[in-house]
């Protein structure tokens, strides 16, 4: 039995959602059964994993299990005929298609919010005081149940939140207390659990308990992965398991042109000293980040298995031409944030445009914060390049294939990754690429001359260079894709469940 241990499954999910969520289907599909396990609260975490393509049964939230409600039906709850309203005594006034109104004698007491991408479905259910204000949430799961009750202090802060089975019981609350003028949560309390109320004193306390009662009731070893370096100390202290490890989705140090000696990530720094002993070791998407690991902490155990595979339907897909794309046109897909520096992509355009006038350019994906994506949006708009650049909402699925099918080369700018999901999925779709020579996994999976290429790290420069030069040939660019086509086909379900076979990681190789 697998466990893969993160913190949630979100709207906008990062790389390691993605990745873990593409292990579990590949472990299930080869007959080991995975859980993909959260720890946090989300009204929407299935609604979320569905789109990730990970089944009810294969899902394991923390609040769901004291919830009762791991595998429950899904229920379709209108707003308008929600039984926690009363039509004879409220009336209930339809705003837009995001949420209405309902009232009593003409009076506001409450707003019901639409779940989001449905329609009419109960959300949450937020009520007020005859002051306006709010008073209590109610949140609704989206598998069309009344979930928790969140209780607010006259000031606005939070108080109390009770959560309920989905007959309605209470099972769970979390008490807050003031700290230095603002309510943190203190005390996480279950009601009659195993005939007796416990009491925590945090949510990790709580995940570190719920984890030891679910591998308390396997007959069979078990096995964790946590990918989140958020939970390493939690995970340090879950008991019951065979073997513990922990995946590293990008590099270790602060420097990523110094994995051997540099600065480790703070986040990193319990897993490579006091939580040591309490993993049976660390996996990496490279075999060269496992090396520098294995040289640095001679002590610990390190182990290399792929970060991701490519779906077969992807890779039956008929390989598209360039005349079935827009030429000229380049895609950043992935998260926009500092560390990505995806700013880097807009200078490099700049450039490409002195060359190629026409060269248009797609950011696909979510921004780390509101100020963040302004900041690239004014410089797009300084270097007068608002007609050629589009900020796309972020996708999956059809809607992102659609974008990397009409694209003609792939660019990324981060000067640091341990591996790059984005890459072999840009591959997947025939995209040569373009992109910084940096630790870890640009280095391995661009080869120069065949699927794209690798300029110094940091040089957008020479980014712009390497652009312009597929550009202006249409028969390198055909040699490139034909590359990049079979740089995916090496990460087929086959191929990485056998790297993964070959890894030590699992028990019957170990």
């Amino acid at each position: 039995m697998f466990y893969f241990v993160s913190e949630n499954i979100f709207s906008f999910n990062s790389g390691t959602e993605f990745s873990q969520a593409k292990r579990v289907q590949l472990f299930n599909a080869k007959g080991q059964q995975a859980f993909y396990v959260a720890r946090d609260y989300n009204p929407s975490f299935h609604q979320s994993a569905k789109q990730l393509g990970v089944p009810d049964n294969q899902l394991l939230n923390m609040y769901d299990y004291f919830q009762k409600a791991l595998l429950v039906k899904h229920r379709q709850i209108p707003v308008r005929f929600a039984r926690t309203i009363p039509k004879r005594d409220y009336h209930i006034d339809g705003i837009d298609a995001n949420y209405s109104l309902i009232k009593f004698h003409g009076r506001i007491i409450a707003r019901a919010t639409i779940a989001p991408l449905t329609v009419g479905l109960m959300g949450n259910m937020i009520y007020y005081d005859r002051f306006g204000n709010t008073v209590a949430t109610d949140y609704w799961d989206w598998r069309g149940f009344k979930s928790s009750t969140q209780y607010f202090h006259p000031d606005g802060q939070p108080g109390p939140q009770i959560f309920f089975d989905p007959a309605g019981r209470k099972v769970m609350e979390v008490i807050r207390m003031n700290i230095s003028g603002q309510l943190f949560p203190t005390m996480y309390r279950l009601f009659n659990y195993h005939g007796r109320d416990w009491r925590f004193d945090s949510e990790n306390d709580l995940f570190i308990f719920f984890m030891n009662e679910i591998l308390s009731q396997q007959s069979e070893s078990s096995v964790i992965i946590n990918d989140r370096p958020s939970m390493i100390d939690a995970v340090a202290h879950i008991h019951g398991a065979m073997a513990k490890f922990q995946y590293l989705h990008d590099g270790h140090t602060v420097d990523s042109d110094n994995p051997l000696r540099g600065r480790l990530s703070d986040v990193l720094t319990p897993l490579f000293t006091a939580d040591a002993p309490a993993f049976t070791g660390v996996i990496t998407a490279t075999e060269a980040q496992r090396k520098i690991l294995a040289r640095r902490f001679p002590k610990m155990a390190f182990y290399c298995a792929p970060d991701t595979f490519v779906p077969q339907q992807l890779l039956q897909t008929r390989p598209q031409s360039l005349t079935g794309r827009r030429l000229h046109h380049l895609i950043y897909f992935g998260r926009l944030s500092e560390e990505k520096h995806p700013e880097q992509v807009i200078y490099a355009l700049s450039a490409i445009r002195k060359k190629i006038p026409d060269a248009s350019l797609e950011f696909r994906g979510y921004a780390s914060s509101s100020d963040f994506l302004a900041s690239l949006k004014k410089i797009v708009a300084d270097k007068d390049l608002s007609d050629a650049v589009v900020f796309a909402d972020y996708a999956v699925g059809p809607v992102l294939w659609q974008s990397l099918d009409q694209a003609q080369m792939v660019i990324q700018t981060s000067t640091g990754e341990g591996f790059s999901m984005s890459l072999i999925e840009a591959m997947a779709h025939g995209l040569p690429a373009a992109a910084y020579h940096a630790n870890f996994g640009p280095d391995v999976i661009i080869q120069n001359g065949e699927n794209g290429f690798l300029v110094k790290n940091g040089s957008y420069a020479d980014l712009a260079a390497a652009v312009v030069k597929v550009f202006q040939d249409n028969a390198l660019w055909q040699h490139l894709s034909a590359g990049a086509y079979q740089t995916a086909h090496r990460y087929d379900a086959d191929s990485v469940w056998r790297a993964w076979q070959q890894s030590g990681v699992l028990p019957d190789e170990r």
